[in-house]
């Protein structure tokens, strides 16, 4: 299901997005997973299940992009 207006709290403060009070100014988020282990920061498969995100490590923000960069997509 699509929600809209929703705030993502992000504390990455090098992030081209990050806002006043920890808020994601971003348009979209972008979310992968990231493999564990000896394949460190590898991008998962999604719904293959042996690479499913069970804790916020693992995962990672796609969106991320640093502060002195400009925005286009």
């Amino acid at each position: 299901m699509h929600k809209s207006n929703v705030n993502v709290k992000c504390y990455v403060d090098s992030c081209y997005y990050w806002g006043q009070n920890n808020f994601c100014e971003a348009e979209t988020i972008e979310v992968d997973n990231q493999t564990v282990g000896d394949r460190s920061m590898e991008i998962g498969s999604l719904g293959d299940a042996q690479n499913e995100a069970k804790t916020s490590k693992e995962t990672y923000c796609r969106t991320f992009k640093p502060k002195n960069q400009e925005k286009n997509f």
